[in-house]
C-alpha cells in the first residue's frame, strides 16, 4: 500500500534465502545496511539516493539494485565496494525487482504507470515495458517455467506474463489488494498477500486456478518459502506476527509474536532462523524456528523497509 508523503509498500520479495549476510533498506533514512547473520549484528551501514524501498541482489554483476518509486529510478550499487555504479531511469514509481536465472533481465513493477519494466543488467537499460493491471505491486518469477507473476493491488488480481515474450498467459482474480507473492517450486504454488480482507491466496501455477484462501491475520504482507518446498512464512501488520503453514496441508502450524508492524520476512541459510523486519519498531527480529519464539531485536535505521540475502 502505497502511503503518502513516503511509499511504504512492502518489499519483499520472496524465495528462499541461502546466505549468511543479508541487506537491508531503510526509507525514511536513507541507508543500505549490511546484516551479518552468523555475528548477529549490522557489519555497517551507508548512505544511498532518497526513499530506497525494495533490494535485489545480482551477485553475477557484482550489484545490488535498489529501487526508489518517489524518485523514478533505480540504484546500482557495487556488491564489494557498496559505491553507487550508475542509475537506471525508468520513470514512473518501480517498486519491486526480480532477477531472471536464466537471461541477463530483470522485472519490476512500476505502481504508478500500470505496467511491468524489462531492464537489462548487461547494459543497465530499460528495455521494455509490458501492459498489467492497475497498481501492481509484488512480482515473483518461475525461471524454469518462464512464467512471470505480478500481483495488481488496485485489480484484486495476479497476471502471469512470459518471462521471454510479452505474451499475457492469465489473469486470476485474488482477495483483496494483493500485494507481495512468492512462489513455491516443489509445489508450483503461489502465495499472494492481500491486505484488506486478511487473506492469502494459494494459486496452481499449471492450471492458473485459485486453489485455497487462507486467512493468516490482519493485514498479510510480506511472504517467503522453505528451501525445501514444505513451509511458507507470512507476517502479518496489524496483528505483529509471523504465522507458520504446512504446505501440504496449507494449515499454519505456528503464530509467533514479532514487534510492530512487520513488512518482510527471509529466511537464513540453514532455515534455522527467520528474520523479520519492522516497520514501526526500526527492527530486525530474529526468530528462532525451532522454539517458535523471537530471541533478538537488532535497531536498525528509521523506516526499515525490505530484506534481501547477499547470494
Amino acid at each position: 500500500m502505497l502511503r503518502k508523503p513516503i511509499i511504504l509498500c512492502m518489499a519483499l520479495f520472496p524465495g528462499i534465502m541461502m546466505a549468511d549476510d543479508f541487506y537491508i533498506t531503510s526509507q525514511a533514512s536513507n541507508q543500505l545496511s549490511l546484516f551479518d547473520s552468523e555475528a548477529v549484528e549490522i557489519k555497517r551501514s551507508f548512505e544511498v539516493a532518497s526513499n530506497p524501498v525494495m533490494v535485489v541482489i545480482d551477485k553475477s554483476n557484482h550489484a545490488i539494485y535498489v529501487s526508489h518509486p518517489e524518485q523514478g529510478k533505480i540504484s546500482v550499487v557495487d556488491l564489494n565496494t557498496h559505491e553507487l555504479v550508475s542509475e537506471i531511469k525508468t520513470g514512473g514509481q518501480p517498486f519491486s525487482m526480480v532477477l531472471d536465472s536464466q537471461k541477463p533481465q530483470m522485472f519490476v513493477s512500476d505502481w504508478s504507470r500500470n505496467t511491468l519494466l524489462v531492464i537489462n543488467t548487461t547494459s543497465k537499460q530499460l528495455v521494455d515495458l509490458l501492459a498489467v493491471g492497475d497498481s501492481p505491486a509484488g512480482v515473483a518469477l518461475d525461471a524454469h517455467a518462464r512464467k512471470v507473476f505480478v500481483a495488481n493491488r488496485e485489480s484484486n488480481s495476479v497476471m502471469v506474463l512470459d518471462a521471454d515474450t510479452p505474451d499475457l498467459l492469465a489473469t486470476i482474480e485474488t482477495g483483496e489488494r494483493p500485494y507481495a507473492v512468492a512462489f513455491n517450486p516443489h509445489k508450483n504454488h503461489l502465495y499472494v498477500t492481500c491486505v484488506k480482507d486478511d487473506s492469502l491466496t494459494v494459486i496452481d501455477t499449471n492450471n492458473y486456478q485459485k486453489i485455497a484462501e487462507l486467512k493468516p491475520g490482519k493485514a498479510p504482507y510480506g511472504v517467503a518459502v522453505s528451501e525445501d518446498g514444505k513451509k511458507f512464512y507470512v507476517v502479518n501488520q496489524n496483528d505483529n506476527t509471523l504465522v507458520e503453514f504446512d504446505a501440504e496441508s496449507m494449515k499454519i502450524t505456528n503464530t509467533i509474536k514479532t514487534e510492530k508492524m512487520p513488512e518482510s520476512v527471509v529466511l537464513s541459510a540453514d532455515q534455522q532462523q527467520a528474520y523479520v523486519i519492522n516497520w514501526f519498531s526500526n527492527s530486525l527480529s530474529v526468530i528462532d524456528l525451532q522454539q517458535a519464539k523471537q530471541v533478538q531485536s537488532i535497531p536498525l535505521k528509521d523506516g526499515p523497509r525490505s530484506i534481501k540475502a547477499a547470494q
